[in-house]
């Protein structure tokens, strides 16, 4: 079993981190999170969740074991398999996800390439194991706000990015390179849209 993955990034696109782990090239389909984290000629540590299927295998990865935890359960929800779980939380924050399941509020959960029907199949099937299992996550009311606030934040810097031509990746990216130059700041969705979208025209990305 594959717990986590050590590399060098060789390449990030929408979906996808290239990682360099001894001289093996591995595709891996990243969560939004570590989309955000990884730059090309660097290192990177990531959970990682191998996927067997008659398909073939797919390896799929994480910032922590939190959110590796998370994508197992949604695995398990029915019409829901790896694909359309990495994708939700490529979107939304494991903090976010896991209100929106406890809350039933399914309509945080309908992201782009995963429907309403699906959404709310997620609240029914695994709200009654959302709290006990993921109660870590959770653990501080104020800290779970406060990630449910920034997740929100994010991905609706995000969407609007995406609104204007630009891909997912390339959104996440620029959001993530924003806070990270003021971690401490206190960004409201217009700062952030504007500090995000002038790092993505500085660089030339269309």
């Amino acid at each position: 079993m594959i717990r986590s993955l050590s590399g060098i990034v060789t390449a990030v696109g929408d979906e996808c981190v290239t990682l360099d782990v001894s001289g093996f090239g591995l595709e891996v389909f990243a969560s939004g999170s570590l989309l955000g984290r990884a730059s090309e000629g660097e290192p990177l540590t990531c959970a990682a969740y191998l996927q067997v299927a008659d398909s073939g295998m797919t390896l799929f990865g994480f910032s922590d074991m939190d959110e590796r935890a998370l994508f197992i359960e949604l695995t398990q929800v029915k019409t829901m398999g790896g694909k359309l779980s990495i994708a939700l939380l490529r979107h939304l924050d494991a903090t976010a996800i896991v209100q929106a399941i406890i809350a039933e509020d399914s309509s945080r959960l309908a992201v782009p390439g995963l429907g309403p029907k699906r959404a709310e199949r997620i609240c029914f099937e695994l709200k009654s194991k959302a709290q006990k299992k993921f109660g870590s996550i959770l653990s501080d009311p104020g800290v779970g706000q406060a990630a449910g606030v920034k997740g929100s934040l994010e991905s609706g810097v995000a969407l609007g990015l995406v609104g204007l031509g630009f891909s997912h990746g390339e959104a996440l990216r620029s959001i993530s390179s924003s806070k990270a130059e003021s971690p401490d700041r206190e960004w409201t969705e217009e700062e952030l849209m504007k500090s995000a979208l002038t790092k993505l025209q500085r660089t030339g990305v269309r």
